[in-house]
C-alpha cells in the first residue's frame, strides 16, 4: 500500500459552534475510589461588575459563592456563520463533574447542561474531554492571584446534543470535537469551547 493511500480516508473538521459557560458554585468532593480528586462546578451568571481577588483567608468554594449570583446559571451556545443548522441558545443549567488525575498532570471534563434557543426549544448538551495541567492552568483552579486566561491547546474534547426540535436534529446525528480554554476576567471565569463538525471522508482506497 502506498503512503498516499495510507493517509486517505481520514475525516476533516468544519467550524460549527461556540459555547461559553460561566463558572459559579464550586463543590470539592475530595479524593474518590480511583484516587482522582473530584470537583463539581456549576455555571452561574456573573455579577454586573467586580474587580475583587480572592482574599488569602477565604477558600475557593467560599470565594465563588460570594462572587457569583446563586441559582442563575447562564452562558451561550451559538453556531458560527455558515454552519447549518444555524441557532443561538442561552444556557439555563450547566454543571461539570471535573476530576483531577492522582499525578496532577491531567483533568477529566464531564460537563452536562440544558440550553434554550431563541425559539424556545430545549437543548441537552454534554461535553467530555481532557485538560493538560501545567502550572499556568493549575493557577486558575487554585485561584492564584496571578492567574490569567490560558490559550487554546490545553483542553480537547467531544460534544453531543439531544434535541426535540426537528430543525436541530442534525445536531443529534453528528459528531463534534473541540478545543477549550478558561477565560479569566473581572467578573470571574468562563469556560469557552470552539467545536468543529467531524466530516466523514468519501475516499475509497
Amino acid at each position: 500500500m502506498s503512503r498516499e493511500l495510507e493517509l486517505s480516508g481520514f475525516p476533516t473538521l468544519k467550524p460549527a459552534i461556540i459555547t461559553k459557560v460561566h463558572i459559579g458554585d464550586v463543590h470539592d468532593l475530595g479524593t474518590i475510589h480511583n484516587g482522582s480528586r473530584l470537583t463539581h462546578y456549576v455555571s452561574a451568571e456573573p455579577p454586573k461588575s467586580s474587580t475583587r481577588q480572592p482574599p488569602s483567608n477565604l477558600g475557593q468554594e467560599e470565594y465563588f459563592a460570594d462572587l457569583f449570583f446563586q441559582g442563575t446559571p447562564t452562558g451561550s451556545i451559538e453556531s458560527v456563520p455558515g454552519f447549518e443548522p444555524a441557532f443561538k441558545a442561552n444556557v439555563n443549567f450547566g454543571a461539570d463533574w471535573l476530576s483531577f488525575d492522582p499525578d496532577g498532570k491531567h483533568a477529566r471534563i464531564d460537563l452536562r447542561g440544558v440550553a434554550r434557543t431563541e425559539q424556545g426549544h430545549a437543548i441537552d448538551f454534554r461535553y467530555v474531554g481532557v485538560i493538560k495541567m501545567p502550572p499556568e492552568v493549575w493557577k486558575i483552579f487554585n485561584m492564584d492571584s496571578d492567574m490569567a486566561t490560558v490559550p487554546f491547546g490545553y483542553a480537547t474534547g467531544s460534544h453531543t446534543f439531544l434535541v426535540a426540535d426537528p430543525a436541530l436534529k442534525d445536531l443529534e446525528n453528528s459528531v463534534f470535537v473541540s478545543n477549550g480554554r478558561i477565560i479569566v476576567h473581572e467578573k470571574g471565569l468562563t469556560v469557552e469551547t470552539r467545536q468543529s463538525l467531524v466530516v466523514a471522508s468519501t475516499a475509497m482506497d
